[in-house]
């Protein structure tokens, strides 16, 4: 996310997927191309269903669907985005669910502990989600969770088992606007304001 003295905002998704995404280089550029075929079905879920998420022509993944920027009165309020390939829009959405329906902070909703639930029976989830006081009542009621920290192209190799890498905007009015990323996850992200006379804490 961006935005400048003008108010206009930006939000875009920065995903490549997996780690090394495709792991090809563009010669001669020095960048990775992405991997997120991996955001399609590659067969219907039922056969003879027909399945919007097929890979075809003039189709993108849902991941690149997810940047958000949420309006107040019309004008912006919050932007946020995260990297993390199908978990992108999961992460997204408890985010602006931690901010706005449990008043939490920013900061707060952005820190807090993610689940990633994606049509599948088992629930993708971090340690600190699984191990939250209201996990036991959500297997009560039939949900299944499951920390993934393998690598799906290879489970020899571990990965971290976080989901997401999330920063965030939100516009407090007067031009003041505070700036947020993840404390931890992924070694912890970075946001700021260049003007310290727009910052609120």
């Amino acid at each position: 996310m961006v935005a400048d003295r003008f108010g206009d905002v930006v939000s875009y998704t920065n995903t490549i997927e997996e780690l090394g995404g495709s792991g090809i280089v563009v010669p001669g550029r020095g960048f990775l191309l992405n991997n997120e075929l991996t955001d399609f079905d590659f067969a219907p879920l039922q056969q003879g269903v027909p399945d919007p998420n097929l890979p075809a022509a003039g189709k993108r993944p849902r991941s690149s669907m997810s940047p958000t920027i949420v309006l107040r009165s019309g004008r912006p309020w919050l932007a946020v985005g995260s990297p993390g390939g199908a978990s992108i829009i999961t992460t997204v959405l408890q985010i602006l669910l931690n901010r706005i329906d449990f008043g939490m902070t920013l900061p707060q909703a952005i820190a807090a502990p993610r689940a990633s639930q994606r049509n599948r029976a088992v629930t993708q989830a971090e340690p600190a989600f699984i191990a939250a006081p209201t996990t036991p009542g959500l297997q009560q009621l039939g949900q299944s969770f499951v920390i993934v920290d393998t690598s799906p192209l290879d489970p020899s190799i571990m990965i971290s088992p976080d989901i997401g890498a999330a920063t965030g905007l939100e516009f407090l009015g007067d031009g003041q606007v505070l700036a947020a990323a993840e404390p931890v996850r992924r070694g912890g992200g970075s946001a700021g304001v260049i003007d310290p006379s727009k910052t609120s804490n």
